[in-house]
């Protein structure tokens, strides 16, 4: 199978790329090209869309809605082709229960708005054009390949290399990266309804003190850590959590690392 791989010089991207590789051609996209010509040279089976832009507000709407668009409308054209949207937990915004497939999406800012407008446009595509799409919906993703300033990384630093670092009040559902590739090759061989969306987090939340806490336990150490109990972003919340019942009874997924085997195998890959 042909896959085409963009975000590669993500955290996401290229955790897929790794996985995938010794099992399946892989086709990256770089960044920057002509991605409609590159998709015609390549012809791939699956297009696994994982680049966009999280932080820089100018860039969002022609990152995350212009490329998902172009992609569509490839795939509009070449329909033996199925596209996975790679979204994000954050497109339901604030809630006080498990969020799960059949909620309505409330962005908060243009981030969550820009991810948001990209599921619509992944199932009204598939809907009226009869493609295969599935929205992947990530929660709170960690492993090796995550940015620096990122939580685990951090505490990966402070924890085994002994620097200090600042902990803030927040919660979420972390899922371990493998545990999401795992998912995603699963989906690989499913046939999708049509605007399929499908959650992929641990059905668990913890707090970022809960994570200290099980670093601490993993590694049988103290770290430099200074806690402050608030929030570091205006749009954290006291609660976030995955339902996954839908991954679970509709295709099987269950995730296989705890947060503390997760630890464990992050830190076998960094050191």
């Amino acid at each position: 199978m042909k896959l085409f791989i963009t975000g590669t010089t993500g955290f996401l991207g290229r955790s897929l790329k790794e996985h995938f590789e010794s099992r399946h051609e892989i086709v990256e996209y770089p960044r920057g090209a002509n991605l409609t010509y590159i998709l015609n040279i390549n012809q791939p089976d699956v297009i696994i869309h994982c680049a966009g832009e999280i932080y820089n507000a100018d860039r969002m709407f022609n990152t995350n809605i212009g490329m998902v668009e172009e992609i569509l409308e490839w795939v509009k054209r070449n329909k033996s082709t199925r596209m996975i949207q790679i979204g994000s937990s954050s497109e339901y915004g604030p809630v006080d229960y498990p969020s799960s497939e059949l909620d309505m999406i409330n962005p908060q800012n243009v981030y969550e708005a820009t991810k948001g407008a990209a599921t619509l446009l992944c199932q009204g595509y598939a809907r009226q054009f009869g493609l295969q799409t599935l929205v992947a919906r990530i929660y709170s993703g960690y492993g090796a390949y995550e940015r620096p300033h990122r939580l685990f990384p951090q505490l990966y630093r402070s924890f085994l290399h002994n620097e200090p670092m600042e902990l803030y009040d927040g919660v979420h559902d972390f899922i371990y990266i493998e545990d999401f590739v795992n998912g995603i090759e699963m989906m690989l061989n499913k046939t999708w309804p049509a605007g399929e969306i499908v959650n992929f987090g641990s059905g668990a939340q913890y707090t970022n003190l809960q994570v200290f806490e099980a670093w601490k336990r993993v590694t049988g150490r103290s770290a430099a850590v200074t806690y402050h109990d608030r929030f570091y972003r205006a749009h954290d919340t006291k609660f976030w959590c995955c339902d996954t019942h839908y991954a679970e009874t509709e295709y099987g997924f269950r995730t296989r690392y705890s947060l503390e085997q997760g630890i464990e195998d992050m830190i076998r890959k960094l050191t």
